[in-house]
């Protein structure tokens, strides 16, 4: 049995407000072109699809395009991440019910909107009819929402990692049910943060902190677990349990300009050891920083054709039109930021030196060597000193109150009372 595991697409992702379309169509055909050479019998997708819960038509349809190309090669699994929409998916997934009968069954939208208990197990035969893959797919489960999934866990980021335990034993218990060790594959596949990943620093951080984090001991005892939510791809589990994240098809920012992006296949048969190749994407641009001078930058101008590239130079002095100047040593890179470490303006931190022995600073001698040292001249130099001492040395004055203030005040002083309300009588 062989299996392609890919994830994070983030179709509709910029660069700032540069497009990536072109890198985009140029990475979901190599996909494809790698999927008809291996010719597996099951695509697994990990979540992530879009970059935003509302995307963009043409990212809907640069989606259903692409799936439709995978599906022609094997049957299909879309799981819902945290970027999905679950009422989204929930139409993309009707979409695939009005395909030939012939089709049915070939692409599945996997999704939970976190009140109803998430997680399914769907079954497929291998090509040859020999083997039966069993996929346990768990979509992402958001933090804010599984008190619902969860009423007696609690509220604390444990709580939420204990629950997500709970659910994969569940879906565990489901996937090994009606089990033939003679025949079947056992696959799982998630939405989360697993402890002990490297995220690649472009993902939400708040959404993988450690309290959130489900640990590699509570990961199925399965043939691969095929994760997804971490950019960069790697390999993550304990013992047995053999798990990866197959990584964001795209470097999404330069929190992984120093990455290789990759697609995962997947090789298993019932009693025999899981083997699992990665097949590198070349199709993205490159993201990449430059440190050094401007004399550094032009020597080493040639590496950084055709990437985006961020720079940041050194200089004794501030160099005028740098922009300009950054961009002729590089005209064949496309600058996304630009900047100046200058020595010359570099502020200086105060520490202990600074201070006189009876523990003071003397504020106004300090800020007079520094416009010393920034050449200006004596007497402006003067007349500023004298106004910035002048201003150390006024009292504050008391401040107005304003108007919420004084009625807050009288508010305070003057507690509300209960009027005695008339009685009003009526004649029967």
């Amino acid at each position: 049995m062989k299996a392609l595991h890919t994830s994070d697409w983030h179709l509709g992702r910029t660069l700032g407000r540069r497009s990536r379309d072109t890198e985009f169509d140029a990475v979901l055909a190599e996909i494809i072109a790698i999927a008809e050479t291996v010719q597996p019998d099951l695509i697994v997708h990990s979540g992530d699809l879009f970059d935003t819960y509302r995307p963009a038509h043409k990212d809907i349809l640069r989606a259903m395009r692409c799936l439709d190309s995978l599906t022609r090669i094997a049957p299909t699994v879309v799981l819902g991440g945290n970027h999905d929409s679950p009422e989204l998916f929930n139409l993309l997934g009707y979409m695939c019910t009005l395909r030939p009968e012939a089709e049915q069954g070939r692409l599945h939208f996997v999704h939970s909107r976190g009140d109803t208990e998430p997680g399914t197990v769907l079954d497929f035969d291998s090509r040859d009819g020999h083997e039966r893959i069993r996929l346990a797919a768990l979509p992402y489960v958001h933090p804010n929402r599984y008190l619902h999934l969860f009423p007696g866990f609690g509220t604390t980021a444990g709580a939420y990692a204990a629950g997500l335990r709970e659910l994969q034993e569940q879906l565990f218990t489901r996937l090994s049910d009606g089990y033939d060790a003679g025949r079947d594959v056992l696959l799982f596949t998630a939405h989360q943060y697993v402890a002990g990943a490297e995220p690649a620093n472009s993902e939400r951080m708040w959404e993988v902190r450690e309290p959130y984090a489900t640990a590699a001991d509570a990961l199925p005892q399965v043939a691969y677990c095929a994760l997804g939510h971490i950019h960069k791809p790697q390999s993550v589990g304990i013992g047995r349990r053999l798990a990866g994240y197959a990584g964001s098809p795209l470097q999404m920012d330069f929190g992984e300009s120093e990455e290789t992006k990759s697609v995962t296949v997947i090789e298993a048969c019932p009693g025999r050891r899981t083997l699992t190749t990665p097949h590198t994407l070349h199709s993205g641009r490159r993201l990449a920083h430059f440190r050094g001078t401007l004399e550094e930058l032009g020597a080493s101008a040639a590496q950084y054709t055709g990437s985006y590239l961020k720079v940041l130079i050194h200089s004794d002095e501030p160099i005028p039109r740098l922009g300009e100047r950054v961009a002729d040593l590089v005209p064949d890179a496309v600058l996304v930021d630009v900047e100046e470490e200058c020595a010359a303006t570099r502020a200086t931190v105060l520490t202990g030196a600074d201070v006189s022995d009876d523990g003071q600073l003397d504020v106004t001698a300090t800020f007079s060597s520094y416009l010393a040292e920034a050449s200006t001249p004596g007497q402006n130099a003067d007349e500023v000193v004298a106004a910035f001492a002048d201003l150390l040395n006024t009292p504050d004055t008391e401040l107005p109150h304003s108007p919420a203030e004084h009625l807050l005040a009288q508010a305070i002083a003057t507690p509300w009372a209960s009027t005695v309300h008339s009685k009003t009588e009526t004649t029967p």
